[in-house]
């Protein structure tokens, strides 16, 4: 009988907690493009669409922990925005 594939659900049947210093590794490992941990930071801070409030995140001490079978479809979902440089554009003139 072929094994099962792996299940990324704890064996309790709890969550998978995760946080942002582990974010850019699981996203690696998920086959997604990886981001720092600081730039995930910046999205659970800015992105409307996070799926969990900072608010609503699990606190350990100062640290922060998301359940990683919520973040995923986030993440691949997620459309990437480039960030436009302004040094590159020619100043605008007055008319």
């Amino acid at each position: 009988m072929p094994d099962s594939p792996k299940e990324e659900v704890d064996e309790t049947g709890g969550p998978d907690l995760i946080s942002f210093a582990d974010m850019p590794d699981r996203l690696e490992a998920a086959g997604l493009t990886r981001i720092s941990k600081q730039r995930c930071r910046q999205l659970a801070e800015e992105d409307p669409a996070w799926p969990v409030p900072l608010d609503k995140a699990l606190k350990v001490g100062r640290m922060r922990l998301f359940d990683w079978r919520v973040l995923e479809p986030y993440f691949r979902n997620r459309t990437p925005r480039q960030g436009q440089r302004t040094d590159l554009k020619p100043p605008a003139t007055e008319a």
